[in-house]
């Protein structure tokens, strides 16, 4: 007698080469089956932040006869809230199956318990737990059918939304055969407004616009007035210092001249463009040296946020820098969305343009 986890990777094989599935949906028989892991100690389930739908488990995915979709579900924020979802339950076997619906929570994570500017290298674990009805507690599926199920959640009671705490859980189907192979569906959520996430990491004096020489930064003394007229032999540059302890859709410095108009976006030869999407820095180095981006200037922008253009030297004078990070979930329209900081005035000296680029 074949064996029967051979049989269903029989089976398995069969399905695939006859229907020959897409890879989203080889993706959801995994996520729909994996294991659901907890912490070490720890009886509640460890956060779907840290491990998503769970540990894959081939064996369950080739044994189960039920598909659950989507595959996860994101309630966002406090402020964008989805509290009304719908799931969809398949029943591919060949006969007429029940499923019992339940909710079971995970850890939530706060990295920003003391309202720091930076997230915590270690999130805290809380018991913030959603909760969730269902529509239908118990229901009947035929082979081969689907039925949608509406799902209502509410945010956690607890966990400050000042402190902006992941909250997580998973949506379970069991089937009533006793051979029935559970499938899920994981959820995360925020508890907060999502845009009031700090930027930069103020609490350690970022941004900041410092002297930098050697590699070495430093205060910019009183009336300097930095010589950029050969930027390849300069000893000392100008320098815009950032902390992100965040992820941001759009990260820009600004430069503006003397009558406060816009001349384009700071041109680093160490990094590039100062604008577009920028991830979060690192925590510490390897040594546990405080992490942060320097963006030295020689004097050159760029024009627009126009990936495509090349940069410019600007002519001597005196400029005003302006950082600047737009916040998540907003349109992007500056300043209203972005967390500006003002850095002041900076004086440069450059070369003056050849007589025939006049």
């Amino acid at each position: 007698m074949a064996s029967p986890y051979i049989a269903g990777a029989h089976a398995l094989y069969m399905q695939a080469k006859n229907a020959k599935p897409h890879g989203d949906e080889i993706r959801r028989v995994f996520k729909n089956t994996a294991t659901i892991s907890s912490n070490h100690g720890s009886k509640t389930k460890a956060s779907a932040a840290k491990q998503g739908a769970g540990l894959i488990n081939v064996l369950s995915a080739i044994m189960t006869t039920t598909s659950i979709f989507p595959d996860h579900i994101d309630l966002l924020d406090s402020k964008h809230f989805k509290k009304s979802v719908k799931i969809s339950i398949k029943n591919h076997g060949k006969h007429t199956e029940t499923y019992t619906l339940s909710h079971t929570a995970a850890d939530a994570l706060n990295s920003y318990n003391a309202n720091n500017t930076f997230p915590l290298g270690t999130p805290v674990i809380e018991a913030d737990y959603a909760t969730v009805s269902f529509s239908i507690n118990k229901v009947k599926i035929p082979a081969g059918k689907t039925v949608k199920i509406a799902l209502k959640f509410k945010e956690p009671k607890k966990g400050k939304a000042s402190e902006f705490p992941i909250y997580s859980g998973y949506i379970i189907a069991t089937p009533n055969t006793k051979s029935g192979i559970p499938v899920h569906v994981p959820y995360t959520g925020l508890k907060g407004d999502v845009s009031k996430v700090p930027m930069q990491d103020t609490a350690q004096g970022f941004p900041d616009l410092m002297s930098q020489k050697d590699w070495q930064v430093s205060a910019i003394p009183a009336n300097t007035t930095f010589d950029l007229t050969d930027p390849e032999n300069a000893e000392t540059l100008p320098v815009v210092v950032s902390r992100l302890g965040s992820h941001t859709p759009d990260f820009t410095i600004r430069v503006f001249d003397s009558r406060k108009k816009f001349v384009g976006f700071l041109f680093s030869s160490d990094i590039g463009r100062a604008f577009g999407w920028a991830g979060r820095v690192n925590n510490q180095s390897f040594h546990g040296k405080l992490m942060f981006s320097r963006w030295t200037w020689q004097g050159q922008v760029i024009t627009a946020a126009d990936p495509t253009l090349a940069p410019v030297t600007v002519p001597s004078g005196t400029y005003k820098i302006v950082v600047a990070s737009q916040k998540k979930l907003t349109k992007g329209a500056y300043p209203a969305d972005y967390e500006v900081f003002d850095m002041g005035n900076i004086s440069i000296k450059t070369a003056p343009k050849p007589a025939e680029e006049e």
